[in-house]
């Protein structure tokens, strides 16, 4: 009986949490993305990318030394690889908005939902700063497709939204963009996204539709790898605890010229 009665708990959790993704992702549809200036050049350009800020109240020091040395080194917008807060609260989130106004990067931001974004009501705080948690960007040459993973999961609507939109694009540069990546190179790890047949179609579809890179975190350090022609790169150095190989803090530097792309890690003090 104990058994039958933990089946059921485990199925109503299973069910709840399939309807929030499925809720969120109708809702997301009908909603504005982010506002965006693209890059002066668009064939030559470099841009940031980092994951799991985890900004906690409104400590933004990190982040704030973050945008300092990619404006310095000439990083014209920043990709923020989800987990931005870390509890899901306001003020969290506006202290880091704040931030990307003060240091100048208004406007030059694509964001994408983490796990701990939607911790309590974070996805309406979330919403209400950045608007749709799965979105397509065009900036110079490139074009960014935003997945909502926050879940854990890409479901199957938003693998037939993704689909579409990759049969739709002849950009020189396709990147998609997700918090839980299918596969954390050289890593063991439950810390990807949790269903393996899903990841594993995932990656094939990239692959087919020629993806340039698919970028992501949720696991706290710096992996790389090239498979079937797609850069999968994970960026998790923008705060909380660290993980192997890099256990310093640091964003990604990508650089693009061209149908030319290469990524540089660069650790922050």
């Amino acid at each position: 009986m104990k058994k039958l009665i933990l089946i059921f708990a485990l199925l109503v959790v299973a069910c709840t949490s399939k309807t929030v993704f499925d809720e969120r992702f109708l809702e997301s549809g009908s909603l504005s993305q982010p506002l965006f200036t693209g890059p002066a050049d668009p064939e030559s350009f470099k841009f940031a990318m980092v994951g799991d800020l985890h900004v906690g109240g409104t400590d933004t020091a990190r982040l704030e030394r973050i945008l300092d040395q990619a404006q310095a080194e000439g990083d014209e917008f920043i990709v923020l690889l989800g987990d931005i807060v870390d509890k899901g609260e306001e003020t969290s989130f506006s202290a880091v908005q704040q931030v990307i106004q003060n240091k100048g990067y208004n406007q030059k931001v694509i964001t994408l939902l983490g796990n701990h974004d939607v911790f309590e009501e974070g996805w309406k705080f979330y919403k209400n700063l950045w608007g749709a948690s799965h979105y397509v960007l065009d900036a110079g040459n490139s074009r960014f497709i935003v997945l909502d993973t926050a879940d854990g999961t890409l479901g199957k609507q938003q693998f037939d939204w993704l689909s579409d939109e990759l049969s739709k694009t002849s950009a020189k540069n396709i990147f998609l963009l997700t918090h839980y990546m299918p596969v954390v190179p050289g890593q063991r790890t439950y810390l990807r996204l949790a269903n393996q047949t899903e990841a594993e179609r995932l990656m094939k579809l990239a692959s087919r539709a020629g993806v340039r890179g698919m970028f992501g975190g949720h696991y706290h350090s710096y992996c790389y790898e090239k498979i079937e022609g797609v850069d999968y790169v994970v960026a998790g150095g923008g705060g909380g605890r660290r993980m192997e190989p890099v256990k310093e803090f640091f964003f990604v530097q990508v650089s693009v010229s061209g149908r030319e792309v290469s990524y540089n890690l660069r650790t922050v003090n």
